[in-house]
Parts: structure tokens; C-alpha cells; sequence
């Protein structure tokens, strides 16, 4: 179904199949934001709760319905986790098994540390560009930040990400990226 004029949902079986539609995308995201299933859960009700009572403010015009949702989630996340402060993200849970190789356990706990490392801000653009695979336009919409931020925020996410893991960027050919990371622990 897609929702391109002022959306109206006056019946339960319309606000239904709507939740129907997008109740994993906001799950996902609150759930890679929060770090558990059960806080995502409470997220998932609480956002569609607050889409519902604000659906007759949705204006296609200025933003596509999916962004709109995806504001409207990562801000309800933000003000749980301030106040609340979660530390904990067990990703091997968002795929809906835990991963059995090694390697794989590994990686994500890794993963899971260098995203708790992050500061809320760093976080959202993180979850909304690799694991919403969203283009920075959108990102930008979301968060309410201008496009040149959403690129700061992501590049210092990505520079403290990989001092976090001890990844020389010189390894990597990428000496440009290696100066901005040196010279932003200078300033």
C-alpha cells in the first residue's frame, strides 16, 4: 500500500494494515537504537501510538511517509535512551537467531561495542545509513540536520569506530581519512 495523498485512517482495519507495513522497519531501528527486544517492543506500540495521534500532521509534500516514521522513531529512541542511558545492544538477536560460528559471535560483539561507544548522535546516523540503508538526504530529514552534518557525524563515527578497533587507515591506503581522524583529536 502506498501512502502518497494526506493519509486518512479512520478505521481500525486501515491503522492496521498500516502498522502491518511498517511495524518491522520501526522495530529494526528501535531495536538497533535501544539495544533489546523488550525496549523495542514498548517503542514499537509507543511510536505507533504517537502515529496515530499525529497522522493528521503527516504532509506528503515535505516528506516521504517512511521518513517522517523513521523522525518520529529515532526521536522517541534518543529521549528513551537519555533517559534510561541502555548500554547493551546484543545484535545477534536482530536477525531473529544467534549467529553459531565463532567468528561470527565475534564480530558481533565487537560490533555491539563500537556501537555503544558511539554518542547518541554518532549512533542514529550509523543505524540509519548501514543498517536502514538510507541515503544521507533522508538521514539529514530525519534527524532535522543539515546534509553536510549527517557526513561530519557519520565520517567522526567511522574515524572513532576505527580507532576503537586499533585499524590503522594508513593500512588501508586511506591516509586523507587518517589525517581528519589525527587532526580531530588535536582540536
Amino acid at each position: 500500500m502506498v501512502w502518497s495523498d494526506q493519509i486518512q485512517v479512520e478505521d481500525e482495519e486501515t491503522f492496521a494494515t498500516l502498522f502491518q507495513q511498517y511495524k518491522n522497519l520501526v522495530f529494526k531501528t528501535a531495536y538497533l537504537m535501544l539495544g533489546n527486544a523488550a525496549d523495542a517492543e514498548d517503542a514499537l506500540q509507543e511510536v505507533f501510538l504517537s502515529v496515530h495521534c499525529s497522522l493528521n500532521t503527516f504532509d506528503p509534500s515535505r516528506a516521504a511517509f517512511t521518513t517522517w516514521l523513521y523522525r518520529i522513531t529515532v526521536n522517541h529512541c534518543l529521549n528513551r535512551r537519555r533517559k534510561r542511558n541502555i548500554l547493551e545492544l546484543p545484535l545477534g538477536d536482530v536477525q531473529g537467531h544467534h549467529p553459531s560460528p565463532e567468528s561470527q559471535i565475534m564480530k558481533d560483539q565487537a560490533l555491539e561495542q563500537l556501537l555503544n561507544s558511539l554518542s547518541d548522535k554518532l549512533r542514529a546516523v550509523v543505524v540509519l545509513r548501514y543498517y536502514a540503508d538510507l541515503p544521507y538526504a533522508d538521514i539529514g530529514e530525519i534527524l532535522d540536520v543539515p546534509l553536510g552534518t549527517v557526513k561530519s557525524r557519520l565520517s567522526q563515527a567511522l574515524c572513532n569506530m576505527r580507532k576503537s578497533l586499533g585499524v590503522s587507515m594508513e593500512e588501508e591506503g586511506v591516509l586523507v581519512a587518517d589525517a581528519i581522524c589525527h587532526q580531530e583529536d588535536v582540536q
